[in-house]
């Protein structure tokens, strides 16, 4: 097995060919490749999939981490919805089976901001604003989650799950 170097210019030659194969859809190829590789769990690779739903955003997250820094290794994750630029990093809302995380990345990896139970789930609604909108998550008891959005087609398809799970609908299959 070769140094650190030689296997990051490996892994970067390896992305640089999957980007001239495949063009735009190059994000979503790579995260298929993450999810199905031997040893990711259900957690990273459920969340590889959700995640390559937003493939067409205007975005970047340093997310390869994000799986084993904030979820169980056994969660099923739903949908993913990308926040509005905040800092450097745009925050993410991750609807899973067990519950709602709002997670973001900080300088010592990824931190959950704020999260809920599934079962304390009551609904959704994404707010308009002017030049973004609110995503809010509302909750049986307490404060619910709010995630300032600038892309309004995702995120309202994210509240239309959580809507359709707190009704006490099925999840996606």
């Amino acid at each position: 097995m070769g140094t650190r170097r030689d296997r990051l210019r490996e892994a970067a030659a390896l992305q640089e060919q999957i980007r001239e194969q495949h063009g735009e859809d190059a994000d979503t190829v790579m995260a298929q490749l993450l999810a199905g590789r031997a040893g990711a769990g259900r957690a990273e690779s459920t969340y590889r999939r959700a995640m390559a739903r937003n493939q067409g955003l205007r975005f970047r997250a340093s997310d390869l981490n994000l799986p084993q820094q904030v979820l169980d290794p056994e969660e099923t994750v739903f949908e993913v919805a990308v926040g509005a630029q905040r800092s450097d990093t745009f925050p993410l809302l991750i609807v899973t089976d067990r519950r709602v995380l709002h997670v973001m990345d900080r300088l010592r990896g990824w931190t959950v901001l704020e999260e809920a139970p599934a079962a304390a789930i009551t609904g959704a609604e994404l707010e308009e604003r002017l030049l973004s909108g609110r995503l809010r998550v509302h909750v049986r008891e307490g404060r619910g989650l709010t995630m300032k959005v600038a892309e309004r087609n995702r995120s309202q398809e994210v509240v239309d799950l959580l809507q359709h799970l707190a009704a006490g609908g099925a999840p996606p299959g």
